[in-house]
């Protein structure tokens, strides 16, 4: 794992989408940065246009959509990737219950490329190579 490599989670994006203080930090911290690959993995686009759709903004699916793609590479859901989010789901639901496949497919992701997972999920709470900014 590099430091110059992260994975913005559904949260992150959310933030800088809506562009809170802590989206902007996060913008200035990695999007604006040379040098900083950030990664998305490919369900966190599921789970924004779900957010989109539940408040009533299906209209800003595909231009919200399209800034991510621009700003990240997506990083596809792969059989292995999954079966590995398989395992991980069940040891992270030892230590919070509310930990779902989505989380651990993103970890997995995360891991499996190499990158630093940028979160606020509960869930990932004591993962090494998951921090909050």
């Amino acid at each position: 794992m590099t430091a110059s490599r992260v994975l913005f989670d559904t949260w992150a994006w959310w933030e800088v989408l809506r562009g809170s203080p802590e989206g902007a930090a996060l913008q200035r911290r990695y999007l604006d940065s040379e040098g900083t690959d950030v990664l998305t993995a490919a369900i966190s686009l599921g789970e924004i246009s779900a957010k989109l759709s539940s408040d009533g903004a299906e209209e800003s699916i595909p231009a919200t959509i399209n800034s991510v793609r621009r700003a990240s590479a997506i990083v596809d859901l792969t059989g292995e990737l999954a079966v590995e989010a398989g395992v991980l789901r069940t040891r992270l639901r030892k230590r919070s219950k509310s930990a779902s496949l989505a989380d651990a497919i993103v970890l997995a992701t995360a891991r499996q490329n190499g990158a630093r997972l940028i979160s606020i999920d509960r869930a990932f709470a004591g993962e090494p190579d998951v921090s909050s900014r």
